[in-house]
């Protein structure tokens, strides 16, 4: 929950009153980005690691709903190449952590799960796979698939890439199955993506719903909130 994009739900959810749990590696991080001060559970700041699930056990009980939002993160050398740190490889974080909380959710009897994936998962041996041969998108759709198999009912968001600009300067575009992917690089915001992760999880979601995310710049802001919850008032179920 201390990323950059995990933070920013975490921290809009507590700020409207909802009883929220985040699960951190570390707790003066957790200080520093979720506003806790004890940083422990009895604020629902839980210390532990995806990959092992004797972790996730406390976390998940009594929960409702699941938002993953845990993803695996290349870094680079020097020369230009890239890879994953030992313990965070995208077989280990994207493909099997995500596993484990679904499977620790499922039996604490949660009833909704929300993944936030990347778009483009469904393209064999692509950049982002190539990157330190981690077959990251790879990784994501199995995970995904795992999901759909769970048995628990769910929404995958499948964002473009992720960058910090300000938000409310684009348009939301929706599509399935990779659909949007462009010949050129697209972005969103961090800071609109988490509104759509919160309406999400307030809204009521059909039981196998796979959504695409995509952005481009426009004027209207105001069109996001319209377009987006057409999706949960069953104008479009895709």
């Amino acid at each position: 929950a201390t990323g950059r994009t995990g933070s920013l739900l975490y921290n809009a959810l507590k700020a409207q009153g909802v009883d929220v749990r985040g699960l951190v590696r570390n707790a003066t991080k957790a200080r520093e980005r979720l506003r806790c001060n004890k940083c422990d559970p009895s604020e629902g700041i839980f210390v532990g690691d995806i990959t092992q699930p004797a972790d996730l056990t406390a976390p998940m009980v009594g929960v409702d709903k699941l938002v993953i939002l845990t993803s695996s993160y290349p870094l680079q050398y020097p020369n230009g190449t890239w890879y994953y740190a030992p313990g965070g490889s995208p077989k280990e974080v994207d493909f099997e952590g995500q596993n484990n909380q679904v499977i620790a959710a499922l039996k604490a009897g949660a009833k909704q799960a929300l993944l936030v994936s990347s778009m483009g998962t469904t393209e064999p041996d692509s950049y982002l796979d190539l990157l330190g041969n981690g077959h990251v998108s790879f990784y994501k759709l199995n995970a995904e698939a795992s999901l759909m198999g769970s048995g628990m009912p769910f929404t995958i968001i499948k964002p473009s890439g992720l960058v910090d600009d300000s938000g409310n300067q684009r348009r939301l575009l929706v599509g399935h199955n990779d659909d949007l992917v462009p010949s050129q690089m697209m972005t969103v915001p961090r800071c609109n993506t988490e509104g759509v992760y919160h309406d999400a999880t307030a809204c009521p979601l059909a039981d196998e719903e796979c959504t695409a995310k995509r952005v481009e710049r426009a004027r209207e802001a105001d069109e996001l909130a319209g377009e987006f919850h057409a999706l949960y008032d069953g104008e479009d179920d895709q």
